[in-house]
This record gives structure tokens, sequence and C-alpha cells, in this order.
């Protein structure tokens, strides 16, 4: 959905596209008793994340050989055990085999989170995975390597004494990439930093500058169509990219519904300002250009 226009300023055009976990039972018969540490291999893992290409409309992506991953065994995730490490992308390709040392059996679901997080350990938050969005530079290359999260689910399909191997459908991209440009009327806008912050443009009492959240928490479930990345509550501080004077700024930000974006640029020229209005979904690839106005 489009970055609509707010109080004069131009609209950005939009081209791109729980723990819900099995337990292991205690029941001697039940296939996790064989559950050890093998050697997984899983085949064609597919991607939407890595190397990212703009190429004009969409995102194209591919691995890159030693990329690493998290596994995190949904099967055998319970209140006193938690198994999960680190695989490795094999070839530098759109899809690529990953391997690693894995503690699993037959018929265990795998989450697959990129790039290589812990999940949490302790607390209520305990098997969640965290997202920083903080200290992003505003190129592709930054976003591909840092924050372009992504979440999957493989299952083990056959298991030798000190092997196993495992299958995956899909990677689904877990937040949105937008392409940045701004302009005041006339001329393109160069960004030293770019800060972003949600804003509240209430009818009655006008514009309210908000924070932007720059944390979040991914709850890893066997059905990755409902994972999301669920985005901590906005405080005080923007969301502050800086740039070596660019004309471009890339950025990846948490989906939202019909929401006010505030947006402020500074150079050595000076600080321009504007309000727009976006609704982002995840996976998606956005190219906005903006109409600022110099304070």
């Amino acid at each position: 959905m489009d970055f609509k226009t707010i109080a004069g300023i131009a609209s950005g055009l939009c081209l791109f596209s729980c723990i819900v976990l099995t337990s292991c039972s205690s029941d001697a018969e039940e296939p996790g008793d064989n559950r050890k540490l093998r050697q997984l291999t899983i085949a064609e893992v597919p991607l939407t994340r890595a190397t990212l290409t703009d190429n004009t409309n969409t995102l194209g992506a591919s691995w890159n050989a030693d990329d690493k991953a998290t596994y995190f065994n949904l099967s055998s995730f319970r209140a006193d055990n938690m198994d999960s490490g680190e695989l490795t992308a094999v070839s530098s390709a759109a899809t690529s085999t990953f391997t690693g040392s894995v503690i699993c059996t037959t018929g265990d679901n795998l989450a697959l989170f990129y790039p290589a997080t812990n999940p949490t350990y302790l607390g209520s938050d305990r098997g969640k995975f965290s997202i920083n969005l903080d200290n992003q530079k505003g190129t592709l290359q930054d976003v591909a390597e840092h924050y372009h999260y992504t979440y999957g689910v493989g299952t083990v399909t056959s298991v030798t004494e000190n092997t196993a191997d495992a299958t995956i459908s899909s990677m689904k991209s877990l937040l949105a990439v937008c392409k940045f440009t701004f302009n005041d009327g006339s001329s393109t806008i160069p960004v030293e930093t770019l800060e972003i912050r949600y804003a509240d443009n209430d009818p009655q009492y006008g514009l309210s500058i908000l924070g932007y959240p720059l944390t979040g928490t991914v709850t890893p479930a066997v059905d990755a169509g409902s994972v999301v990345a669920t985005a901590t509550s906005a405080m005080n501080n923007p969301l502050t990219i800086n740039c070596e004077t660019s004309d471009v700024v890339y950025a990846a930000l948490f989906p939202v519904e019909n929401q006010d974006f505030h947006f402020t640029v500074t150079n050595g020229s000076g600080t321009y300002t504007g309000t727009a209005r976006a609704s982002l979904r995840e996976g998606k690839y956005y190219r906005v250009n903006l109409t600022l106005t110099k304070e």
C-alpha cells in the first residue's frame, strides 16, 4: 500500500512485492527417544535474502556460501529442553544446501532463522528470537547482511546413526524493505542522516511525533505462515540511519497497518521534515519518494 499524502506531503509508490510447538512425549515408543546429535543436510533451501539485488520493481536474492542460519528444534522444545545451533550454506545461489550438527530424529520440525541469532533462553520470551533494527547504514548490502530477517520450517525425513536429511519448502521474509528518496519540490535532497518516527495525526489534537520501535520478537511455530515479527512499543527514540551522503536510503521496517510516519532528513544545507501514511507488508519492497519541507 502506498505512502499517502498528509498535509501536502507526496505519497510514495509501493511496487514489491503461539509458540505453537509440538512437545516430545515421555512414552517409550515415541520416535523422540532416538533423538541425538547428527550431521544434518537440508537440500535446496530457497531464499528471499542474503545478497539482495534491486531489480527496479522487486528485490532479487541469493544465498552466499558460508551464510549462517540458526536451527531451532520445534519438536523437542519444552520447559526443560531447547535444541538449537548453527547451520551453514554450502553454495552461493538462490537455493543452497545447509549443513550442521543438529539434535534431531525422524519427523522433527526444525525452524530455520536468518541471520543466525540465538533464541532467548530465559524468562517469558524463552524460545523466541529477537530482532534489532538499530544502527542501519542505509545501503542495500547492509540490509541484506544484517536486517533482512527470514523464517522457515523444515522436516527431518530420514536419519542414520550419525546423519540426517531434511526438506524445507520455503523461507519467508519477516520485514518490509523500503527504498527512500526525498525531494524539496524541485530537486533531490541528499541524505546524511534520516530519522524515522511513528506519528499520530489526530483530527482534534493535531500531529504528535512519537518514536519508532527499534526491537521486536519472533515466536517460532510449525506453521511458518503464522509467524510474524512483533515490534515492541515505540519509545521516544527514532530509527536513525546515518548515511555517507546518499540520494537513496534503504531501510528494513516492521510491518504495520495504516500508520503515520514522520521523516527528518539532515544534510549540510539544513533540516527537512515531512509526514506520510503507509501500510507495510512483510516480504514486500517499496520504492518511496517523498516531498519534504525545509525547516
